[in-house]
């Protein structure tokens, strides 16, 4: 779907600045003070200080007087997103049938700036893998259903993303060099899948095509992901590209 075009005058600077703020906090940084949180969001530690102040009387938030840190009660954002959502129900069927007709794990994955982030996953799972939980992030240069949305992105647009992004060595096999991820695109464009190799996670490979809706437009990606010690690069593409193309074309008449 389109992004109305939204005139600056409509907009609340105060809810964009507070919701902002929340995402600070990560599993690098569970916990933040007033410094810390002013230094990362480019606000004054006193707009700062109100603003999580704000979070903590109305339960999204807890403090010790000098740090601050997020509460259960902001999984209500995201649970609202997973409850009201048309794309992980109307998905959720054709995720369970791949998922029985491979015996593998399946998920969907949608572009979130510069991350992946998973809202459905099938209920068959043989592997144990934090990165495939729902509404988990993933860096899009080294995750299969990350480099599918960048092998979609016009030059300017995938030039502005590596002039941005750092990429980082998450694995002894994750690919860094931007001309050697380019190359890669310039392959998973031309082949219509992308299939990683452990750059994420160590142990894991990763199948991944493009959903398309019926303008022809990039709406997500389907992926499968299995043990490296279950299946080589290449018997997971023999295996595995028909079920996803299938349930690719399945889909395609109903997403919009």
């Amino acid at each position: 779907m389109s992004q109305a075009q939204i005139h600056p005058r409509d907009l609340i600077a105060g809810l964009q600045k507070g919701l902002a703020l929340m995402q600070l906090f990560s599993e690098e940084q569970p916990r933040l003070s007033v410094p810390q949180a002013a230094r990362l969001s480019g606000l004054t530690p006193s707009a700062v200080r109100r603003f999580l102040l704000t979070l903590v009387h109305e339960g999204f938030a807890e403090s010790d007087g000098r740090q601050y840190w997020l509460t259960a009660k902001a999984l209500r954002i995201g649970q609202a997103y997973v409850d009201s959502a048309q794309l992980p129900r109307m998905l959720r069927p054709v995720v369970e049938q791949v998922a029985r007709t491979t015996q593998e794990h399946v998920a969907v994955g949608l572009r979130d700036g510069d991350d992946i982030v998973h809202v459905v996953r099938s209920r068959y799972s043989h592997i144990a893998s934090l990165s495939i939980r729902p509404g988990s992030r993933a860096p899009l240069y080294c995750t299969a259903s990350g480099r599918v949305w960048l092998a979609q992105l016009p030059e300017a647009e995938l030039a502005d993303y590596f002039a941005r992004v750092p990429r980082r060595q998450l694995t002894p096999h994750t690919r860094t060099d931007e001309a050697a991820i380019r190359a890669e695109l310039a392959q998973i464009a031309a082949q219509g899948y992308a299939l990683v190799d452990q750059e994420y996670e160590v142990g894991m490979r990763v199948l991944a095509v493009p959903l398309y809706g019926r303008g022809g437009r990039l709406q997500a990606t389907l992926s499968i992901t299995t043990h490296a010690s279950r299946l080589s690069l290449e018997e997971m593409r023999l295996r595995y590209l028909l079920p996803l193309y299938e349930a690719q074309a399945l889909l395609r008449p109903v997403l919009d």
